[in-house]
């Protein structure tokens, strides 16, 4: 019964990711600020706030491996090393400073944003941009305000969802 439940658990997980994917191949075609809304740093963090730390932990790395087969970034492994970070710092925020709600969202949302900004801006300088830091920061602020506003509360609420069924069905596992 125990392994039905896990399975339905990351199956519904699973799902849920995939409508974010599918979100994201639409505002694609939205340029504000001269960026398009990044989602994929929401779904390393939020879900990750939610659940258990090792599940935060492998479904943002199963997440950061997915972005990098979809997202041609010069590093490899570029999401695969950022989103583990960034789930581990969320999954202890949520259990230790905020509960998981909305603000512990927009929180984690603003660390996912920080750790993947870090993470581009080592890469500008690696690069030889004569500034990293800035375009760095510039990048990451603006793709920060296009994105979290609207889809951390929509996230939140879809991963909350998801959530709230799969303990459900393992609080009942042991019944029938």
């Amino acid at each position: 019964m125990f392994r039905n439940a896990v399975i339905f658990k990351w199956t519904l997980y699973l799902l849920a990711a995939l409508l974010c994917f599918i979100v994201q191949s639409f505002a694609q075609r939205l340029h504000l600020l001269g960026v398009i809304p990044f989602l994929y740093p929401l779904l390393a963090v939020i879900p990750a706030t939610m659940d258990s730390p090792g599940f935060g932990g492998i479904f943002s790395i199963l997440m950061g491996v997915i972005c990098d087969l979809l997202l041609p970034e010069s590093l490899p492994c570029f999401y695969t090393l950022s989103f583990p970070v960034s789930a581990m710092i969320a999954s202890f925020l949520s259990r230790e400073l905020l509960p998981v709600g909305l603000l512990c969202s927009y929180a984690v949302s603003a660390i996912a944003f920080a750790v993947n900004g870090f993470f581009h801006c080592f890469l500008f300088w690696t690069w030889g941009d004569p500034s990293p830091w800035m375009t760095g920061l510039s990048l990451t602020l603006r793709e920060f305000f296009v994105t979290v506003p609207l889809m951390s509360p929509l996230m939140t609420l879809l991963f909350r969802l998801v959530a709230d069924r799969t303990r459900y069905e393992e609080m009942h596992k042991g019944m029938a």
